[in-house]
């Protein structure tokens, strides 16, 4: 099965993966990524109130947002919080890569 992991990799891109925001704060502030895909929907907090704590960190960084509930919602209030990208699920993966891509080659850019 294709998964964004091998995509992201055959793009020479380091795809880390974690599963709790506050394991995401911590490897963040650690490793300083490029960009950041996040799931709304996470074990120990809010995707969006995460999102917010990693604007206050790097307010530049692009983080792009995936959702499934509350789909339109949840993505205008992404995008006014100002996510690169808000997808809803399912997603397609090509696209995916190709959103993050974008994403990581405007983090370099700055």
């Amino acid at each position: 099965r294709y998964s964004l992991q091998q995509g992201l990799r055959s793009s020479d891109l380091r795809v880390d993966a974690v599963g709790t925001g506050a394991d995401a704060v911590e490897r963040v502030c650690r490793d300083r990524p490029d960009a950041v895909v996040l799931d709304v929907r996470l074990p120990d907090m809010s995707g969006l109130d995460l999102f917010d704590r990693l604007r206050e960190f790097d307010p530049r960084l692009p983080v792009v947002i995936i959702t499934a509930f509350d789909a339109a919602d949840t993505a205008i209030r992404a995008m006014k919080r100002g996510a690169f990208e808000v997808l809803i699920k399912p997603i397609d993966l090509d696209h995916l890569v190709g959103v993050v891509t974008r994403a990581v080659e405007l983090s370099r850019l700055r």
